[in-house]
């Protein structure tokens, strides 16, 4: 009976081991010396024809799945945001923002779209986040977010006076979670709250997604939080 009972038991963790095994993710590390660059990564983008872009510390990394390739910015700053959109690989760095675009000889070059912006209007501030919303694409950095569409850059009209921590799209809104001031939404190119909660002063919010029909606020320190509509309460999980 008991040799009947580790033959069983030997079974089970053969059959365990091998569902785990036919669902491991194979993972595929590329050392520094490989894509030879920086050696901090911010962001990644695939395009269409599912070549991968890095933004990193030197600048862009192009990788087709044989060979990497660095593309360094006018001002050679680091990039801190990608995204790719309309054979077009959008990018954010310090106090610049713009795209690059395939020429005839296959190299990426770079077109500025924050040189057509008064450099005042965003001091030391670099560009965090880049997220295509309705046909536009949104930069945002700390204290500011820009819209370009149809090759013009509109600004948001923002009158928080509080840090702008993320920008998160659910059914086709966009939510901007700042430091002090809670959680707007984008109309008509201006924010307006939406969730103004005593909790999140003081919150670095950095993502909400949907959740079984309501919002799910999720933040750095302070857990994750579901909104109903009316308030927040939190998540409670294992």
């Amino acid at each position: 009976m008991q040799l009947k009972f580790r033959n069983i038991f030997f079974l089970l963790v053969l059959v365990a081991a091998n569902a785990v095994a036919q669902y491991s993710p194979y993972f595929q590390n590329y050392s520094l010396s490989e894509y030879n660059a920086g050696n901090q990564n911010w962001g990644l983008t695939k395009d269409e024809n599912g070549k991968l872009f890095v933004a990193n510390n030197n600048g862009l990394l192009e990788f087709d799945g044989l060979k990497w390739d660095l593309n360094e910015l006018p001002n050679r700053t680091t990039i801190r945001s990608v995204l790719a959109y309309e054979n077009k690989i959008f990018t954010g760095s310090y106090e610049e923002f713009g795209y690059w675009e395939k020429t005839k000889k296959g190299n990426l070059a770079y077109t500025s779209l924050s040189d057509k912006i008064d450099p005042k209007e965003f001091p030391n501030q670099e560009f965090w986040e880049i997220l295509e919303f309705k046909g536009s694409v949104i930069f945002r950095s700390f204290s500011n977010i820009y819209i370009y569409k149809n090759k013009e850059i509109t600004k948001i009209n923002i009158k928080t006076q509080s840090t702008i921590m993320s920008c998160s799209i659910i059914k086709d809104k966009l939510y901007v979670s700042t430091l002090k001031k809670g959680i707007f939404v984008l109309e008509n190119d201006s924010i307006i709250p939406v969730i103004n909660d005593e909790f999140l002063i003081d919150t670095k919010v950095i993502s909400i997604i949907e959740y079984k029909d309501n919002l799910m606020v999720m933040t750095s320190l302070k857990g994750s939080y579901i909104y109903d509509g009316n308030e927040l309460t939190p998540w409670k999980t294992e």
